[in-house]
């Protein structure tokens, strides 16, 4: 089957959020099917990531356009009725190559990844096309809203109401969707559409890059990982470093925090420059290392959807994990065995401590970590149900 691709990121290298997804999907594809990549790129350097990709696809383009002309299209949409997500994704350049695609007849099946892409899918499309939600990005902008100052607060709800108008409004244009997990489907339809042609798809781990240590790690290291220029995990390592990180220093007065990953803001730096022991590493080759060495895992997200790959990659590498519920949400795993669920400060400082302290309840924690990982979060397994919505799809059309 020929499939066309369709997504709003370079899916290389498979190294964080969608990226990672995105290129597991792909892979998974292209080993059944031919498939033909068409992607958006902010950043002209990433360009040189279609070779690599073309060892699974059959072809790939990626398209450039500049940060600063999706920026002014959103802002130019302000007073529409869109959500400024569309003109933000939007490429005169993609749609005219998906239209000439379409009307040539090229493909059996699109696969849009993201409901930022549905506006390449044409209402009444004649081919048969299904979509990747991963989650319900207008309850995201909801959070957003929450936690950030005026005049972000009214844009981030004015995102909310006009994006869940939309993913409602795109069921119709396609045959088959998915969600990260199965929490995120009922969200969907609490939140959205009561679409029922909805699956859970959960994301899985490379087992063969994410294991656990066979050295010595730091009884006094604590480490969070992910990209630092994210609202989500700028204000959950500010409000760990501000509310909860005091409370164990005084417990433990050495108890050092790493925050690991790429372009780090301007006000996660000011956290390692204001308080001593907290390091800001920037972009770094593999975040294994820093997961090794650290005892605990922490992610205090108070602005979370879907699953938390940062979650996934600490447990398979045998590290446990104190998490908050909202960043647990969805998650495969049974609190106080597999991971720590905590939203109180209070809470989150001490169960932080009792796993510093105890030696043999982190190692427990972290061998049962690794089981549920191996159990639930397997890609292979999981993107197994991709074959029949894609063959569902195809044979309704």
């Amino acid at each position: 089957m020929n499939i066309l691709f369709l997504t709003q990121r370079v899916p290389y290298p498979p190294n964080k959020g969608d990226k990672l997804r995105s290129f597991h999907e792909i892979r998974y594809l292209a080993r059944r099917h031919q498939v033909a990549l068409l992607c958006l790129t902010d950043d002209e350097q990433e360009i040189r990531y279609e070779h690599k990709l073309q060892k699974f696809c059959r072809s790939v383009k990626v398209v450039y356009q500049s940060p600063l002309q999706s920026k002014m299209r959103a802002l130019l949409s302000l007073t529409t009725s869109n959500p400024l997500t569309l003109p933000f994704f939007y490429s005169p350049r993609l749609a005219d190559l998906v239209r000439t695609s379409i009307q040539r007849g090229e493909y059996d099946l699109i696969f849009v990844y993201c409901s930022s892409m549905a506006q390449y899918v044409p209402q009444n499309c004649p081919i048969p096309a299904i979509i990747d939600f991963v989650d319900v990005d207008s309850e995201k902008w909801a959070q957003y809203a929450k936690y950030a100052q005026f005049p972000w607060t009214v844009i981030y709800r004015r995102e909310s109401r006009k994006l869940r108008a939309y993913e409602s409004q795109i069921t119709k244009r396609f045959q088959h969707g998915f969600l990260v997990s199965e929490q995120e489907v009922k969200d969907f339809h609490r939140l959205v559409s009561a679409w029922d042609a909805l699956t859970a798809l959960p994301n899985g781990v490379d087992f063969r890059v994410f294991h656990p240590g066979s050295g010595e790690y730091d009884s006094h290291n604590l480490v969070f990982t992910g990209a630092m220029d994210y609202f989500a995990n700028i204000e959950a390592m500010q409000y760990f470093c501000h509310d909860i990180l005091p409370r164990i220093r005084k417990e433990i007065p050495d108890v050092s925090l790493s925050i690991v990953g790429s372009k780090p803001s301007e006000a996660v730096r000011q956290l390692a420059e204001e308080l001593p022991g907290v390091t800001v590493t920037g972009f770094v080759e593999s975040v294994l290392p820093y997961l090794h060495k650290a005892a605990v895992f922490v992610a205090p997200m108070r602005i979370a959807r879907g699953v938390q790959n940062k979650i996934l990659e600490a447990m398979a590498a045998g590290v446990p994990v104190v998490i908050s519920s909202l960043g647990f949400e969805g998650l495969t795993a049974t609190p106080g065995r597999d991971v720590f669920v905590e939203d109180d400060a209070k809470d989150f400082a001490r169960q932080v401590i009792s796993l510093i302290r105890d030696a043999a309840l982190r190692r427990t924690v972290a061998e049962r970590a690794r089981k549920c990982i191996e159990d639930h979060y397997n890609w292979e397994n999981n993107l197994s149900r991709l074959d029949e919505a894609i063959g569902s799809a195809v044979s309704e059309s």
